[in-house]
């Protein structure tokens, strides 16, 4: 198959989730989770670089990209509910058990995926994994919060400024198109960030009985949780990664990035 991620839909329970996917089909799929607000369009890069070794799978979360959101208020879903859709797309998809990666948001969802249905995961990877401290539990929410449309279109500055925060070297053209990912989202935004405040993570990591690698940009804000994350997995490893990224770390480092998970999940295999 070509490298070039390909796009498609899958009806689940009424709505439709759109996802990119690459690779053999006939080899282990490795589900890409990605970050709230931005959509599956953040892993082209990794995905071309992957799409021989594994057969590749990056949904769009639901109130995300281009998938419908789950019903009823965004505010009141929480992250198992994220986690329960994504698993019915798998289930739907045949690639159960599968490999799991997730990154920041993903990663959240990628352990309330194997702790609500174990044996999801032959194994699984955290990039920034999301085991917070009070103040981010109170400050995530607010970072995200609703940015009102204006006649002046001063919303279209407030959100950039928002959205360059997060790692000011980062390409413009990537900035961009998480700022129209951001819009996007609408409400799902901030309600996924509270999802994330509000989830057991650090309860739920005991549960994670597959290996699992842990790792996190240099300059991420939740690089500080690696080591307790994988302190609190019974197989976590913790890996290093070089350079200054903060949350794009996938797309920055992308050759770094998936050579980390090519190595690991081989070892799995071995």
């Amino acid at each position: 198959m070509a490298a070039t991620a390909r796009r498609a839909y899958a009806d689940i329970d009424g709505r439709q989730l759109h996802y990119r996917w690459a690779g053999d089909p006939a080899k282990t799929t490795l589900v890409l989770l990605h970050q709230s607000p931005s959509s599956s369009a953040m892993y082209e890069p990794l995905m071309a670089k992957l799409a021989t070794r594994f057969h590749l799978l990056a949904p769009d979360t639901p109130g995300f990209g281009n998938s419908d959101g789950l019903p009823g208020d965004p505010h009141h879903l929480t992250i198992a509910d994220y986690a329960a859709a994504i698993h019915a797309l798998l289930v739907e998809l045949a690639v159960v058990p599968c490999y799991l990666f997730g990154h920041h948001t993903g990663a959240s969802i990628a352990v309330a995926i194997e702790h609500a249905f174990p044996g999801t995961a032959r194994a699984m990877a955290l990039s920034g994994p999301t085991l917070l401290d009070d103040v981010l539990k109170r400050e995530l929410p607010k970072r995200a919060s609703t940015i009102i449309l204006e006649q002046d279109g001063s919303h279209l500055s407030a959100m950039w400024q928002r959205i360059s925060e997060k790692d000011p070297a980062a390409p413009l053209s990537l900035l961009q198109r998480e700022l129209q990912c951001a819009f996007s989202a609408g409400a799902s935004y901030e309600a996924s960030y509270r999802a994330v405040t509000q989830q057991d993570f650090a309860g739920q990591l005991a549960s994670v009985a597959c290996p699992a690698l842990v790792f996190a940009g240099g300059e991420d804000p939740l690089r500080d949780a690696v080591a307790p994350t994988v302190a609190r997995l019974p197989l976590g490893v913790a890996a290093q990664l070089p350079g200054g990224e903060r949350t794009y770390v996938c797309e920055r480092q992308v050759d770094t990035v998936a050579t980390k998970l090519t190595d690991f999940f081989d070892n799995c295999e071995a």
